[in-house]
């Protein structure tokens, strides 16, 4: 029985093994001219162009298992071992350690604060259209995450508004510079990938209400109030018209006769 545990945990991570190197970018691929802090310059564009065109044939599930096996050695190998993995903060150290992501499969989660839609640049792999989103996740302290891809999920909207319910996997490139609104220059992981995940919280109406009905609805209060109105003046004109009879004695005194000799 132990022998068997034994081969079947040995089968297991031959498999994971062989997964992620199914999605390993290919040998010739250089990345050894990538710099981090920086902004993309001429020569990463090949790597850049290159990277998302390969991404589109890496089927989704093999891409986040190598993410996942990648993050599960960086959390062992890391100070934060003591808690549990899934509070890894993976956003810090991509700003701390790139070079132990450069060219590796990566997952964030969070809620873009942009998304917009520009023209590709000159390239050979027919990429016409590229989107770039901010990701901001929960270990980031609200500094994001830029994600390139190729697709976007049906209905996501582009522009400024939040969007929540995003998850990406893909290919860490570079740690890019951008100007932050406090004019410091700041560092974001530069994730490539084909799409993103979005699972937006759908909230559905208490109740569904026609036309007719609500505009009924609203003549029947308005009558109600009215008559709630006219109900409430009668009782108290007749309220005042008792004490005022209550206050009138049956025979009153003759003032005159009280001031006869």
């Amino acid at each position: 029985m132990r022998s068997f545990l034994i081969s079947l945990v040995a089968a297991l991570s031959y498999v994971g093994a062989l997964s992620a190197a199914d999605v390993q970018l290919p040998a010739e691929l250089d990345l050894s001219m990538v710099t981090d802090r920086s902004e993309l310059s001429f020569e990463e564009s090949t790597p850049y162009y290159s990277i998302l065109s390969y991404v589109k044939d890496v089927p989704a599930s093999d891409l986040s298992a190598a993410a996942a096996q990648l993050r599960h050695q960086r959390w062992e190998a890391s100070e934060f071992k003591k808690r549990p993995e899934n509070e890894f903060p993976i956003f810090v150290d991509l700003i701390q350690n790139p070079a132990a992501y450069r060219g590796q499969p990566v997952t964030l989660s969070g809620h873009l604060i942009r998304l917009i839609k520009s023209t590709a640049g000159p390239n050979d792999f027919g990429i016409d259209t590229l989107y770039e989103g901010w990701l901001v996740t929960e270990d980031s302290q609200q500094h994001p995450a830029t994600i390139i891809c190729t697709e976007l999920p049906p209905g996501m909207p582009i522009g400024e508004e939040t969007i929540d319910g995003v998850s990406v996997t893909g290919y860490f490139l570079k740690l890019r510079t951008y100007p932050s609104r406090d004019r410091k220059i700041r560092f974001a992981p530069l994730i490539l990938t084909h799409t993103m995940s979005w699972n937006p919280v759908k909230v559905s109406p208490v109740f569904a209400v026609s036309p007719i009905v609500l505009y009924g609805g609203l003549a029947a209060c308005t009558i109600i109030v009215i008559v709630i109105a006219w109900l409430t003046a009668r009782r108290n004109r007749q309220l005042r018209e008792a004490r005022y009879r209550n206050s009138v004695p049956d025979n009153p005194p003759d003032f005159l006769e009280s001031l006869t000799p």
